[in-house]
Formats: C-alpha cells, structure tokens, sequence
C-alpha cells in the first residue's frame, strides 16, 4: 500500500518514523519544513501538498493538534476528503471532538472513501520506541488492511467499534489521564507539606491501588526530575480535557471533577505554564501553596 502521513508534531513524527524503521514506505507533509526535512533523510518521500499526497496514496493518515486543524485538513478546499481516491482509506488519529469526527465519517461516505479514526494512547515516549496504543473505530471489514500498518507503529490496537469510537473512547481516556494529574499533584504537594520524604511516599503511593500509570511511569522522568519539555503540553491537555467537558455537557452527563479540573488547567496557562508538560501541575500547586519544588 501506498501510506501518506499528514502531521509530524511531537506524536506524529515518532509515528512516521516508526513506519520509516519498519521498512514501510511513507509520503510526508507538515507546515513545518524542519521535520519533513528530517524524516525525508530517513527515507521518506516529501509531498508538496496535501492534494498530492491523497493522489499517490492508498492509505491516509493524520495526526493534528485539534478540531479546526483537522477540519482544515481534510475538508477544506484542496482538503484530503477532495483529494483521496474513492475506495482508499482515511485514518484521523488527532485527538478531536464527537461533532468533527462525525462530519469526517459523513464526508468520507459521500466521496467512496473509507474512513477510521485511531486516537493514540499511552505518552509521547512510548510512540518514541514504537510502542504506541490505538484506540481504532472503523468496519471490520477494513482491519486486515489497517491494523498491519498500525503495528508497525505500535503494540496495541483495541477495536472499539465502527467509525467515531476510537475519538469516543480518546475522549474518556484522556479524561482519567488529565484528572489523575491533578490529583498526583496534590498528593504529591500535600506529601511535602507534611514533612514526608518524597522518595519514600512515591514508593508507596506507586505500589498501593493509589498507583496510575501516569504517575508510575510519567512523573518521575518528567516533572519530579525536573524535565518540563512536553512529552503531553499542557495546552493540549487543556484542550482534551475541554472536549470530555464539552461532551458531558452535549449529553446532560454531569461530570464535576472533569469541570472542576478543566478549570484548573486553565489556571496553570494563566499561570504561564502553556508549553510546559502535563506534569507541571505539581509545580503550579507548589508554588501557590509556597512550597519549594518537588524533586526526587
């Protein structure tokens, strides 16, 4: 098959590259000319454009920051939709809302395109070392074609229905990642204030049914080590968490910890901590109760 890749951010480009090292040949775009340049000296083949890239592929993949991206790219004027041959295969893989999947699912029906969405799981590193997770929503009809290709840049794919669930189960997901920050964070702070040693609790904390992955996994390589580069912005995970509110909201589902954390992600960019990693919560709470950083 003829893969195109449309995205190459912090995640999509360790996608892409994972393709590149499993000896899958891919054609690339991004506005960012800098990490075409990189993966092309990798063996990818360079698109001069959307439009060229949909023309020469059987399969398409994006992977963009938002909604509005996402919309743009693909059903914009000399969008994917416009340009992808009928019976070729469009997999969304951004983290997106219910209402802009849905609109890609009826598009792509209109034009003779097969359509999938994979949100991707698990953190930035893991998509480093070809370890990724894909929540994938497309008819099983299309997942011998699919789920090769995935595992070429991941692990784990579960199939969670047809097209929408995957961004459906994203959204639900990243709502317990991006809660669970906070609360790591104010046990963590809570932890320090009380004069514990913060090796020793962490060892606890990640041992008990308290443990979650991100705290296990995540904050002692990010924020508790004093690396603050986004493996997951803050901005996005503002983002993410906005769209599991805004979902709660469209359905009459009340979801009060998703709210009340959304509104303490907005704080911490107030704060000045927009580009920073997720983990900066611990930060952000640390300076406004006046305790010294947390470090292990």
């Amino acid at each position: 098959m003829n893969i195109g890749f449309i995205g190459l951010g912090r995640m999509g480009f360790s996608l892409a590259r994972s393709l590149l090292r499993n000896q899958q040949p891919v054609t690339v775009y991004d506005i960012n000319a800098d990490v075409v340049r990189q993966l092309v000296a990798e063996g990818a083949t360079q698109a001069a454009d959307v439009a060229s890239l949909c023309q020469g592929s059987d399969l398409v993949f994006s992977m963009l920051p938002g909604p509005r991206q996402v919309r743009q790219v693909a059903l914009g004027e000399n969008g994917i939709v416009q340009h992808l041959p009928p019976g070729a295969i469009y997999i969304d893989m951004s983290t997106i809302d219910v209402d802009t999947v849905d609109a890609l699912a009826d598009a792509c029906a209109a034009a003779g395109i097969h359509f999938g969405d994979a949100p991707v799981g698990r953190l930035a590193m893991h998509a480093d070392r070809g370890e990724s997770l894909f929540m994938l929503g497309i008819d099983e009809q299309h997942l011998p074609a699919v789920e090769p290709v995935l595992y070429k840049m991941g692990t784990t794919i579960y199939h969670c229905g047809k097209a929408g669930s995957g961004t459906r189960t994203k959204i639900i997901n990243n709502m317990m990642v991006l809660c669970y920050c906070q609360i790591n964070s104010e046990a963590l702070v809570l932890a320090k204030s009380l004069g514990l040693d913060l090796q020793k609790t962490f060892d606890v904390l990640t041992n008990t049914t308290a443990s979650n992955g991100q705290l296990k996994e995540k904050w002692p390589k990010k924020v508790l080590a004093g690396d603050l580069t986004p493996g997951f912005d803050i901005t996005l995970g503002y983002k993410d968490i906005s769209l599991a509110s805004s979902a709660g909201a469209a359905t009459q589902t009340a979801l009060p910890v998703c709210d009340t954390t959304k509104n303490i992600f907005r704080m911490a960019l107030a704060a000045g901590k927009a580009g920073q990693d997720t983990s900066c919560l611990t930060d952000f709470w640390a300076e406004a109760n006046g305790i010294d950083k947390l470090r292990l």
